[in-house]
């Protein structure tokens, strides 16, 4: 059993963390709303993905650097990491390019 899929899982979504916090871009500017967007978007790609492994379209791969820890049947426990990490990683890239763009508007 191997930690190294999850650590860096959680690795990139701490960087991710750290460039929101320093441009106020997502989780930094409005955290209410912006774990609520995270938490609809996760609920979607998890029952995107029990649909999946229900219809036999998704399963779970075998990784020397993944737990093995299963949350369900053929969802592993990294999925549920990725999900949150999808999530954020899209709405702080979304905000950085509607101020990239905004700013570019502004100037003639």
């Amino acid at each position: 059993m191997s930690w190294l899929y999850l650590l860096s899982i959680l690795g990139s979504t701490f960087c991710m963390g750290l460039v929101d916090r320093r441009w106020r871009l997502f989780l930094f500017d409005r955290p209410g709303r912006a774990v609520a967007i995270v938490a609809a978007g996760g609920l979607l790609f998890l029952i995107w993905d029990l649909v999946a492994i229900a219809l036999g379209i998704y399963q779970r791969g075998e990784s020397p650097a993944m737990t093995g820890i299963e949350v369900a049947p053929e969802l592993p426990l990294e999925e549920l990491f990725f999900i949150v990490f999808l999530c954020y990683l899209t709405m702080v890239l979304h905000r950085l390019f509607s101020m990239v763009i905004a700013r570019r508007e502004v100037r003639p």
